[in-house]
């Protein structure tokens, strides 16, 4: 199964999606878990990865006063690695194999250098040395099975075998995943959320707009919006008490003013008047919050279906 994306493992306070630095690795937080003694972690992503993983380790770490281990993870193929520590960020460490520089993949952005190898002895100690930082205890032996797994044995494993590191790292448990707040796989958020839509077309205006192509029009009210509301909606999937409905009709407004822009060939930037909801979309709204109302919004299909397979890795039972 194709795996795209960053696992960050800190001791926040609070919530780790609220904490300082966060932001760095991604805003598409989709899995969030406990681990032992008050460590978190993460699953996210951003359109514009590979994040930077050291300099979101550093501010993470310094807002925390506890290290932090963040893997980046390319189509379950490979990864790329930072230990850190408050005060110091580790160099990248490529996986798999840690002894060579990657051909395939990019794991740090345009402008950085791709991490070169490192010996087993050194990224081993490096990893036993954050353990012990982070008030953990490593198995040292198993640790130097994990990270010298020979590359041809790897493929399509780089998921599990970070989850069987963290827990070789000394962590003793491994949550199940926190219930979302948001029914994120329905209408209307999932057209803003999953889909090719008006954050993803915002996105692709900006690049164009920057490239000089003179037939995309100024940033329209709906761009802004968008960009805000596809963050924003990431950013609640965990937090208590969230107006579901308000979202969702916020939701339901962004969608009908992206497609009044794509019916139109060109949309003033001045225009400000409120989209107007079609009956469809109304009479989905009224659903909705007629089973928020009754407290009879249950997890689609997709949701249990990707959750089964992200909460496989819990050392807790169901």
């Amino acid at each position: 199964m194709s795996y795209w994306g960053t696992m960050v493992a800190a001791r926040p306070h609070g919530l780790l999606i609220d904490q300082d630095g966060v932001s760095g690795f991604g805003h598409r937080h989709r899995w969030l878990r406990n681990l032992s003694d008050g460590w978190q972690m993460l699953e996210t992503s951003g359109y514009d990865d590979p994040p930077d993983l050291r300099s979101s380790c550093e501010v993470v770490a310094a807002s925390t006063g506890h290290p932090v281990l963040a893997v980046y993870i390319s189509d379950d193929s490979c990864a790329a690695m930072v230990a850190a520590i408050p005060g110091r960020a580790g160099p990248l460490t490529h996986l798999w194999p840690e002894n060579e520089t990657c051909g395939r993949y990019r794991h740090q952005p345009r402008d950085m250098p791709e991490p070169a190898g490192r010996s087993l002895d050194v990224v081993v100690g490096e990893l036993t040395a954050w353990s012990a930082a982070a008030g953990l205890q490593a198995d040292v032996s198993r640790l130097r099975q994990l990270i010298g797994r020979d590359p041809d044995q790897t493929h399509g494993q780089i998921v599990d075998l970070l989850f069987e590191t963290v827990k070789a790292l000394g962590v003793r448990r491994i949550g199940r995943t926190f219930p979302w707040s948001l029914p994120a796989f329905d209408w209307p958020f999932s057209s803003v959320m999953f889909s090719l839509g008006p954050a993803a077309q915002a996105r692709q205006n900006a690049k164009y707009r920057a490239a000089g192509v003179k037939c995309i029009t100024p940033v329209q009210p709906w761009e802004t919006a968008a960009l805000a509301l596809e963050t924003e909606l990431w950013g609640s999937l965990y937090r208590p008490n969230v107006e579901v409905a308000a979202l969702a009709h916020r939701a339901a407004c962004l969608l009908a003013a992206y497609r009044a822009a794509s019916d139109e060939e060109t949309i003033a930037p001045e225009t400000t008047d409120p989209p107007v909801l079609d009956e469809i979309s109304l009479e989905l709204l009224a659903r909705l919050e007629s089973r928020l109302a009754e407290g009879t919004m249950s997890p689609g299909s997709e949701e249990i279906e990707e959750r089964h397979h992200a909460d496989a890795w819990a050392t807790e039972p169901e």
